[in-house]
C-alpha cells in the first residue's frame, strides 16, 4: 500500500493482510491520528513471516529511508545499500531527514532493517460472549440465486462463493439482536480452499457511531486477502481480524457485507462467503516490558468438574497443571468453609481417585507448591455420594442373633399382671429357628412354655429409634405376623412416632391362620400423615391383650425390617398380605398409644 501525504512524503505499508484504505483517499489521519487504521500488518507477498514493511520516501526522491531518521553513512551501510533506488543519483553521507517529532535516544545499531517481529497483542475470536454468524443461519442473508454453496470444508463444513468480477451479488452476516451493545472485534472466516482467491476481498462494516447515538450508522471498509488464509506456518487460523467496531441493534440496522465485487478486481478469480464472528472486546493493557514476580511462586491450579453421574463413592477428582508448580495438595472436606479439611493427596500428578466413599456430600480444593512456597487455593469443586438406587436397611430383627440388639423391649404396665415382654423364642418361626414372642420375655414371661395362653393385660412393646427420613421418597415397616387373639380386644399394633412418646398407626387382632405380611407405610400414618422428611423417626411393634378372654400363644413377628429409599425404583412393600382364614381378622387405625 503506497500513500501520499500533504508534505509530500509518500509512506509505504508492506505485507498487509487486512486494507482499510484504498488508492486516492485523502485526509485519513488528520482528523484523528491515534485512532487511525490504515491496515493490518499480515505475510503476504514475499515475506518469511508476520511483520510490517514500512517505508518511507522524502519529497523528490526515489529512495527510502529509516523513518527513525539518517544517523548518517558512509556508503558502506548494508541498510543504506539496501534503500537506495539509485545509488549512482544520491551521494553520501546522507541528509539525516528526523520525520518523528519526539523518539527515544537510539543509535544505528538499535534499528535493523530486519529481524525478529514484535509480539502483538492477541486479539481472540473465543472471547467470552462471541456470537458466530454462519452462512445459512437465521441472521446471514444474500442476493439469491447467485451464490454456490459447498459442502466440504469451511466453518460448521460448508460455504458459498462465486466468481468475480461478475453479478451484482453480496452476502450479508446482521449482528444479532440477542447480542448486547458493545465493542466487538470482528473476525471474518476464509475457507482453506481455492474458492477464496481473491487477493482483496471487500467487506462493509455497517455499525453504530457510538453509544450515546444508537440511531447514527457508519460504514467502515475492511479488504481482505483470502488467497493467504490459513497459512500453517505464520496463521494457522481461517479467523481473520478485521477491525473494533461498537455495534447496537436497537434498530436493526448494523452488520457485515461482502460486496458485490472485489476491490480491483484482476483477472476471474474466486470469492468465498462463510462465516463472521462478533467477539466482545475485553480492554487489557500490554506492558513494554517483562515484570518478574518474586518470589516465582506458582500459579493456582484449576480445579475441574467432578464426573459422578452415578452419584457413588467411586469418582475421579482432577486439576490442570499450573506453571512453576513441582507438587500439588489436594484437601477434602464436608463443607464449603473447608472446617475439618483433611489432605486426600500429595505429589506431582493431577489426578485422585476416590473409593468407596460413604454417603455425604463431599468438598475439594487444590494448591500448588514448590521450593519458593505455595499458591493460593484453587476453586472449590462439590460432589454428592448417594445411597444406591431401591431400598436401603436402617434396621433389621430376624430373632437369631443377639437379641434384642439395637431395638428396645420393655413392659409398658410395668408389674401390673405380671411382667411379659418381647423375646427371641422358638416356639414358632417364619424363617430360621426364632421369631419374637410378644409375651415370651420378662420375669413372667420367660416362664411360659411354647402353646401357652397369652396373660391378662399384656403391654409388650418392641420398639425403635429415632432413625433419618430427611432424603427419603420411600419408608416402612415390614415385618412378618402370626397372630391368634380375642378379636376386637386384644392385638398386635405397628406403630410409628416422630418424638418418641406418642404412636399412631395400626392395630389388627383376630386369627391370621398363619404367616402373613404386613407393614405400615411411613409415608402414610394414620394422624400423623407422612412422615419423609422428618430428622427424627420412631417405629414400635406393641402386643396388648385386655382382662377377660385369653387364647393360645397371642402374636409372633419375625423378619422385621425398617427401610427407606432414596431414589428408585422403590418396589411398594407388603402391607396387609395376610393368609385367608374362616374367622375374621380386622386391621383399623390404632388410637394413641402412649409410651411411658
Amino acid at each position: 500500500m503506497h500513500l501520499r501525504h500533504a508534505n509530500d512524503y509518500d509512506t509505504l505499508y508492506g505485507h498487509l493482510s487486512v486494507l482499510r484504505v484504498q488508492t486516492d483517499d485523502k485526509g485519513i489521519c488528520e482528523a484523528n491520528e491515534f485512532g487511525c487504521v490504515l491496515g493490518i500488518s499480515g505475510s503476504t507477498g514475499h515475506s518469511s513471516g508476520p511483520h510490517l514493511h514500512f517505508e518511507l520516501e522524502p519529497p523528490g526522491s526515489d529512495w527510502s529511508v529509516n523513518p527513525y531518521g539518517w544517523i548518517g553513512g558512509t556508503g558502506n551501510d548494508p541498510w543504506e545499500k539496501w534503500t537506495r533506488k539509485d545509488p549512482d543519483k544520491y551521494g553520501f553521507p546522507h541528509v539525516s531527514y528526523d520525520l518523528w517529532q519526539h523518539y527515544p535516544s537510539i543509535t544505528n545499531g538499535d534499528v535493523y532493517p530486519s529481524g525478529a517481529s514484535l509480539t502483538a497483542p492477541p486479539m481472540a475470536e473465543n472471547e467470552p460472549g462471541y456470537v458466530t454468524v454462519d452462512d445459512g443461519d437465521a441472521d446471514y442473508s444474500e442476493t439469491p440465486g447467485c451464490w454456490t454453496e459447498d459442502n466440504t470444508a469451511g466453518w460448521a463444513g460448508d460455504h458459498r462463493h462465486r466468481d468475480v468480477p461478475g453479478s451484482d451479488c453480496t452476502a450479508t452476516w446482521n449482528f444479532p439482536a440477542s447480542q448486547p451493545a458493545g465493542y466487538y472485534n470482528v473476525f471474518v472466516y476464509v475457507v482453506p480452499n481455492d474458492h477464496a482467491a481473491t487477493d482483496a476481498a471487500q467487506y462493509t462494516l455497517r455499525h453504530t457511531e457510538s453509544p450515546s447515538q444508537p440511531g447514527n450508522k457508519q460504514s467502515a471498509l475492511a479488504r481482505v486477502n483470502q488467497l493467504v488464509y490459513p497459512d500453517a506456518t505464520h496463521h494457522p487460523s481461517s479467523w481473520v481480524y478485521i477491525g473494533t467496531y461498537y455495534f447496537n441493534n436497537q434498530y436493526g440496522a448494523d452488520y457485515v457485507r461482502l460486496e458485490a465485487q472485489p476491490l480491483d478486481p484482476v483477472g476471474t478469480t474466486s470469492i468465498a462467503a462463510d462465516a463472521v464472528r462478533f467477539a466482545p472486546v475485553v480492554y487489557r493493557v500490554y506492558l513494554p516490558l517483562t515484570l518478574k514476580r518474586w518470589p516465582p511462586l506458582p500459579d493456582i491450579p484449576v480445579l475441574n468438574a467432578i464426573a459422578n453421574p452415578e452419584s457413588d463413592g467411586d469418582y475421579p477428582v482432577s486439576w490442570q497443571r499450573a506453571d512453576l508448580a513441582d507438587t500439588y495438595l489436594l484437601q477434602e472436606a464436608p463443607n464449603a468453609a473447608f472446617g475439618g479439611a483433611v489432605p486426600r493427596y500429595s505429589g506431582a500428578g493431577t489426578l485422585w481417585t476416590a473409593t468407596g466413599k460413604a454417603v455425604d456430600t463431599y468438598y475439594y480444593r487444590v494448591k500448588a507448591r514448590n521450593s519458593w512456597g505455595d499458591s493460593g487455593w484453587s476453586n472449590v469443586r462439590q460432589t454428592t455420594v448417594r445411597p444406591p438406587a431401591g431400598w436401603q436397611t436402617i434396621a433389621g430383627q430376624d430373632f437369631e442373633g443377639a437379641f434384642p440388639g439395637e431395638w428396645i423391649t420393655f413392659d409398658n404396665n410395668g408389674a401390673t399382671g405380671g411382667e411379659y415382654y418381647w423375646d427371641d423364642r422358638t416356639c414358632r418361626a417364619y424363617t430360621g429357628s426364632y421369631s419374637g414372642w410378644g409375651v415370651g420375655g420378662g420375669a413372667q414371661g420367660a416362664g411360659l412354655a411354647c402353646g401357652s395362653n397369652y396373660p391378662d393385660d399384656a403391654y409388650s412393646w418392641l420398639y425403635y429409634g429415632p432413625f433419618d427420613l430427611e432424603d427419603a421418597i420411600a419408608g416402612e415397616l415390614a415385618f412378618k405376623l402370626w397372630l391368634y387373639s380375642d378379636l376386637d380386644y386384644d392385638q398386635v399394633s405397628y406403630v410409628a412416632s416422630v418424638d418418641g412418646t406418642h404412636f399412631q398407626g395400626y392395630s389388627i387382632s383376630g386369627n391370621t391362620h398363619g404367616w402373613g405380611a404386613l407393614g405400615l407405610d411411613l409415608a402414610d400414618v394414620p394422624n400423623l400423615g407422612n412422615l419423609l422428611g422428618e430428622a427424627q423417626v420412631w417405629v414400635a411393634l406393641i402386643f396388648s391383650s385386655n382382662d377377660s378372654v385369653n387364647y393360645a400363644e397371642g402374636g409372633y413377628v419375625d423378619d422385621v425390617v425398617v427401610r427407606k429409599c432414596f431414589r428408585g425404583p422403590c418396589p411398594s412393600g407388603s402391607q396387609g398380605l395376610l393368609a385367608p382364614g374362616a374367622e375374621p381378622v380386622r386391621v383399623i387405625p390404632a388410637t394413641l398409644i402412649r409410651r411411658r
